[in-house]
């Protein structure tokens, strides 16, 4: 498995010194039925730490620092793209390669 980082997303990286990346399942029940997805965010050291400690997060390493994935049972393709989107000038990580 490779992790890619699209142009956008290098250069937001280095520009704020952002290094760790996070994949989370996240699940929401609070309507009729329940809805789980992937989260994908930045997270600082400290975080990190607690992830790979408590949580037992994967670690892969990249070029640009690491990847935590949990501890769970994921569908991945040979390459994992990662990208840069910003809706109302919030921006946010997307990814392609991944399902749950």
């Amino acid at each position: 498995m490779e992790f890619v980082y699209e142009q956008a997303l290098e250069a937001y990286m280095k520009k704020k010194g952002k290094k760790v990346i996070a994949v989370e399942v996240v699940t929401s029940n609070n309507s009729d039925f329940e809805v789980t997805e992937l989260h994908v965010r930045f997270l600082n050291e400290k975080m990190a730490r607690a992830f790979k400690e408590k949580k037992h997060f994967r670690s892969h390493e990249t070029e640009l620092g690491e990847v935590l994935l949990p501890p769970y049972r994921l569908e991945y393709e040979d390459k994992v793209i990662f990208g840069l989107k910003s809706f109302l000038g919030i921006k946010y990580i997307t990814h392609q390669g991944m399902k749950l």
